[in-house]
């Protein structure tokens, strides 16, 4: 009986040690991660990943506008379209290119002075 109890305490003791190394260790996992974490907040890389994917973003919304304003059709497909409506439809199609090529022009002039800083600096 008393060895039973002896291999009891020491399963319990085994078991507290192991769990007791398990959290050591995942409190120091944790700091090292928080440790790269700041590292990596300062480097001038993360904030060009982060330019750069907004950049990304930018450009996706401007292909999808030059997608929409490429796709003006009339509300219903099957009744002719009057030539005053055509028109229009034109004229609408054309001031939307006018807008978005001026929004990509902005845009890249926005990237090239942003990559001159970056090479500059």
């Amino acid at each position: 009986m008393i060895v039973v109890v002896v291999l009891a305490l020491a399963s319990i003791c085994a078991i507290a040690i192991v769990r007791y190394f398990a959290v050591k260790t995942r409190l120091a996992e944790k700091s090292i991660d928080e440790a790269i974490a700041r590292r990596l907040e300062a480097s001038p890389m993360t904030s060009e990943l982060r330019d750069l994917r907004e950049l990304n973003g930018v450009m996706r919304n401007l292909l999808i506008d030059l997608v929409e304003a490429e796709d003006i059709k009339p509300q219903s497909p099957s009744s002719r379209v009057s030539p005053n409506e055509r028109k229009r439809l034109y004229s609408m199609r054309e001031e939307r290119r006018r807008e978005i090529y001026a929004e990509a022009l902005v845009l890249l002039r926005h990237a090239n002075v942003a990559r001159d800083k970056t090479t500059v600096g």
